[in-house]
């Protein structure tokens, strides 16, 4: 499916390209083309990840490259919730170029596995694509978290030192960063409970363990730790704003640890 992704890749660029163009020059039309680009992306690119299904016969999300280009496809869709919830645009010119990183290193990355596993076992089990699929969209959401504080940091700075450049004029307001990183977080959280859960009953039926104590599950929980943390923090006015923006970066490398950490450190599973 190179030529399929190939041709996502060129939809997601056209995407990202006309969303820096339309945040600086603040123009309808190009955001309109960068939407219609992406949303031409997105089709192929689940068309792609479907075809991968059908033609291996496996879950999409046993080599690198599949993960890769699964994660750009969860961040593309979440993307896609907040911009129809919000009409939070400027978080394109993150998550777009993001995304086009993402597919180009899974079009020119071999197809190692991620996991030391026999994929037919794991295939099996009709609870890995949900435990795997929850995983990607938290950790998508927990993007979605990373830049919006990052937004909030940066027009929390102007307002404090009473100097407001173009970029302050073009974020949302802090409301409304505030809010989709709340929201955000609480979605991310509930994803990842759910993707943790089902991950400990899958792995039970495999192996009769909860808990293998490697990377990846220590970080997960980590990770959920603090996003808890976070969201019960936010409920109280003395966590609100610029603390609560900087839990919100500190979780995300939390998460980076968590989906990388793994396969360079090994362990028991890798993939997810």
């Amino acid at each position: 499916m190179r030529s399929l992704l190939l041709a996502v890749l060129a939809a997601y660029v056209v995407a990202s390209i006309h969303a820096v163009l339309a945040f600086v020059n603040k123009r309808r039309a190009l955001q309109r083309v960068s939407e219609w680009a992406m949303g031409v992306g997105f089709v192929l690119h689940t068309v792609a990840l479907v075809a991968d299904w059908v033609i291996y016969g496996e879950y999409p999300l046993f080599y690198l490259r599949e993960a890769l280009a699964f994660l750009a496809w969860t961040l593309i869709a979440s993307y896609a919730l907040v911009l129809y919830r919000y009409r939070a645009r400027p978080l394109g010119i993150f998550i777009l170029p993001l995304v086009s990183l993402l597919v180009f290193i899974a079009i020119t990355t071999r197809s190692e596995p991620v996991e030391s596993l026999e994929t037919s076992s794991i295939s099996a089990s009709r609870l890995f694509p949900l435990h795997a699929t929850l995983l990607f969209f938290a950790y998508a959401a927990f993007f979605v978290v990373f830049v919006a504080s990052i937004m909030y940091l940066v027009q929390e700075r102007q307002l404090k030192l009473k100097k407001f450049s173009a970029i302050f004029h073009r974020l949302p307001s802090l409301t409304t960063v505030n809010e989709i990183a709340t929201s955000s977080a609480a979605i991310g959280l509930t994803l990842l409970t759910v993707g943790i859960a089902t991950g400990m009953v899958w792995s039970s039926s495999r192996d009769g363990r909860l808990w293998h104590n490697d990377p990846k599950e220590i970080f997960a929980v980590l990770t959920w730790l603090l996003y808890l943390f976070l969201i019960l923090y936010r409920s109280t006015s003395s966590w609100r704003g610029r603390k609560a923006a900087w839990m919100g970066v500190l979780g995300f490398v939390l998460v980076l640890f968590t989906f990388f950490g793994a396969r360079l450190m090994g362990g028991y599973h890798v993939f997810g």
